[in-house]
């Protein structure tokens, strides 16, 4: 018996929502005009007479090397490098330029690389002229870490990496790889009874059982038949008994029949859940008198009895 459940701490898969942000490489633009010998910087959007301007003098008509002048993120000179969001930038002459993002733990991914990291994801994906930052819920499972949607097995389990953690879909049967019972779902093959057994929410266990049946003390196998007392039984293929009748020196009478044979009766019958074979003369003339009158003696004995207790 083998059980796995989705509740291990293990299996707790920690869901956030994706992050994107989508920056063009050269994402803040500078407005500049000379103005004798100076120029004036702007972040992207805004006036000449914007109060985080900067002005920028021109000596000998030579233009020097210009800051990144941003609207919510502030002023970098050039060649220096700042964080804005889940994007680290470098400043190249007056364009902040996308060099690598950066998960929420401070973690650096490079540019078009992947990194996983506490049963996370991180991709910095580069399509065109855009960088995405994006982020996936992972599954962690012995070791390994698994994406959503994916299949695996541990053990006699398959398991599928959910959004909200890990999920049993089913159970390998024994000495198997490809043949799945699903969660809840049982099959009897070669004398064995094979469940998977649901016990609770996220909680499966496998067990294979043994059929047969058990009689006063002795194991027999599915269709096996056997005589005690007089009395023939068959096991079935759920573990029950069936009483197929009785049988005395080669003579068998099916349960609820009586028989009259060379002046002796035979007669095999159930009370309750008991079964009981009975023979004795008869030398009436009909079996039903010899029955009748049978019965009359057990149960004058049977006061008999009471009586003397």
């Amino acid at each position: 018996m083998m059980t796995l459940s989705s509740s291990l701490p293990l299996l707790l898969l920690i869901l956030c929502p994706l992050i994107s942000g989508e920056f063009r490489q050269s994402v803040f633009e500078t407005s500049n005009r000379s103005e004798g010998d100076k120029i004036i910087l702007t972040a992207h959007g805004m006036g000449m007479d914007d109060v985080n301007r900067v002005v920028i003098p021109v000596t000998n008509g030579r233009i020097p090397p210009l800051p990144c002048v941003t609207s919510n993120a502030g002023t970098h000179p050039h060649g220096s490098t700042f964080t804005k969001n889940n994007f680290h930038y470098t400043c190249n002459n007056g364009t902040a330029e996308v060099v690598a993002c950066l998960a929420d733990d401070g973690s650096v991914i490079q540019l078009g690389r992947t990194f996983v990291r506490s049963g996370m994801k991180h991709f910095c994906s580069i399509q065109g002229d855009n960088v995405t930052y994006k982020q996936e819920s992972m599954c962690y499972e012995n070791g390994m870490h698994y994406n959503v949607g994916d299949s695996f097995r541990n053990g006699s389990f398959k398991l599928t990496c959910r959004e909200q953690g890990i999920y049993v879909e089913g159970c390998y049967m024994q000495n198997s790889f490809n043949d799945l019972l699903m969660a809840g779902e049982s099959r009897i093959e070669s004398g064995k009874r094979h469940e998977c057994e649901i016990i609770g929410p996220g909680k499966v266990r496998y067990v294979v059982k043994m059929l047969g049946c058990n009689h006063e003390g002795q194991q027999y196998s599915t269709g096996q038949m056997w005589t005690h007392q007089h009395v023939r039984y068959q096991c079935k293929n759920d573990g029950t008994l069936l009483v197929l009748g009785c049988i005395d020196e080669g003579l068998f009478i099916e349960l609820g029949r009586d028989l009259l044979m060379n002046g002796m009766a035979h007669r095999c019958y159930q009370v309750n859940t008991t079964v009981f074979y009975h023979k004795f003369a008869c030398e009436r003339s009909s079996l039903s008198e010899c029955v009748s009158q049978s019965m009359q003696r057990r149960f004058r004995r049977h006061e008999e009895r009471k009586m003397r207790a």
